[in-house]
């Protein structure tokens, strides 16, 4: 837990990942004369609110060789690479931008609202999905993990394009939600399911879904999945203990 009066910076070595990432500009050059160590831990700082005009989201097959937004950072996925943004300014031709990201290359399946400033574009080469980018004025609202997952679904008829920018599953499909456990693929979706369903233990999310049971470094975030969905609403097995006065 981050002490008051007191900053935490990721630390990067390099511009690979993230923009404006490598805190060792802000620290000054002066080292421990045994170690070698910087004196981060004792830099005076200022911090100032970022307000970001839009924000977005994209999951792309290639790492683009240039993101133009002021904050960005950049995380490898499966099938490939998942980008978070926030631009100071809103850019004038938003599919230029996609273009920078994607390819100039593509073709485009796209959803642009102007009034709200939401946009969202699809990126197909030939039939098959190589990227979409999401946009919106406050920080993107898609299912993540289902984004990233349509990168290595089957490739869609030309028809059926614009369901990639949905992002989330269409009727009747089930929206695993963000991974807690990465051990084995388990959703926050799903355990908040099994909690509905009577699992109101780390150990019996275990038993049902299996996630937690094997690195256990996801234990606490499945504890706390089912701390508050049994502060929502009281699940089908407690209800079922309910009688009549």
């Amino acid at each position: 837990r981050q002490q008051p009066g007191s900053v935490f910076v990721p630390m990067h070595w390099n511009d690979q990942y993230a923009s404006r990432a490598r805190v060792d500009v802000l620290v000054g050059a002066v080292v421990d004369p045994i170690s070698g160590q910087p004196a981060s831990k004792n830099v005076p700082v200022r911090i100032e609110r970022f307000v970001a005009a839009t924000y977005g989201f994209a999951v792309l097959r290639r790492k683009p060789a240039n993101i133009p937004a002021a904050y960005w950072a950049i995380a490898k996925c499966s099938g490939g690479w998942r980008l978070e943004m926030a631009f100071a300014v809103a850019p004038d031709d938003w599919a230029s931008l996609v273009g920078e990201l994607a390819g100039t290359d593509v073709q485009l399946a796209a959803y642009c609202d102007a009034e709200t400033g939401r946009y969202r574009f699809a990126c197909y080469e030939e039939d098959q999905l190589s990227g979409t980018v999401f946009l919106a004025p406050e920080p993107v609202a898609v299912s993540r993990d289902w984004a990233i997952a349509q990168l290595s679904a089957p490739n869609l008829a030309r028809g059926k394009r614009t369901s990639a920018i949905a992002g989330r599953p269409g009727k009747g499909a089930v929206d695993r939600g963000a991974t807690v456990c990465a051990c084995f693929g388990v959703g926050a979706n799903e355990i908040a399911s099994a909690v509905e369903r009577g699992c109101t233990t780390v150990s019996a999310i275990g038993e049902a879904l299996q996630a937690g049971t094997n690195c256990g470094s996801c234990r606490a975030e499945i504890r706390n999945i089912i701390e508050l969905q049994r502060t929502r609403a009281p699940t089908s097995a407690e209800r079922k203990l309910v009688v009549p006065a």
